[in-house]
């Protein structure tokens, strides 16, 4: 039986949203039962579930789920890349990030975005942000390749 006391939650667990998992505990509040019930209004549990909460809080408790496990999921996702170089932690540079970085620059040809992604981060560094140089930041804009940028930047900060 569903009651308020034993219910932890009730959410749809497919995309037409015909079948709820209930996740309830037993009396001794020991185990956690989940019960899989269609979404039936003729059905004897579903009419319980409904008497705890509306249908309404069903749809949010599966909205929020989802959106609780697309974050865990993106998460993952971020920890597996920086764990296998495929992402670079800010917060720990080490050589790798620096053979990444030369690589980046020296061996992988010009690349429109790479080259446009550079050319933003460098305009976020404030030497360069702030810089009265117009000419140098007008060339530095313009530039057409990785090294010439960096040689203008380098030339704009020293």
């Amino acid at each position: 039986m569903i009651t308020k006391e034993n219910l932890i939650g009730a959410y749809f667990i497919d995309n037409d949203r015909k079948n709820i998992e209930v996740l309830t505990t037993s009396e001794d509040k020991k185990q956690i039962i989940p019960t899989i019930l269609p979404f039936d209004e003729n059905n004897s549990t579903f009419k319980e579930l409904t008497s705890v909460i509306t249908v309404d809080d069903l749809h949010e408790n599966t909205y929020q789920k989802k959106k609780d496990e697309q974050k865990i999921f993106e998460q993952k996702v971020m920890e597996i890349a920086k764990k296998d170089g495929l992402l670079l932690d800010d917060t720990k540079i080490d050589s790798k990030s620096y053979n990444k970085l030369v690589q980046a620059i020296f061996e992988q040809g010009e690349n429109e975005d790479q080259l446009f992604a550079l050319k933003i981060a460098l305009f976020e560094l404030p030497n360069i942000r702030d810089s009265k140089n117009d000419e140098l930041k007008k060339k530095l804009r313009q530039s057409k390749n990785k090294i010439e940028l960096l040689k203008l930047a380098i030339e704009l900060i020293g």
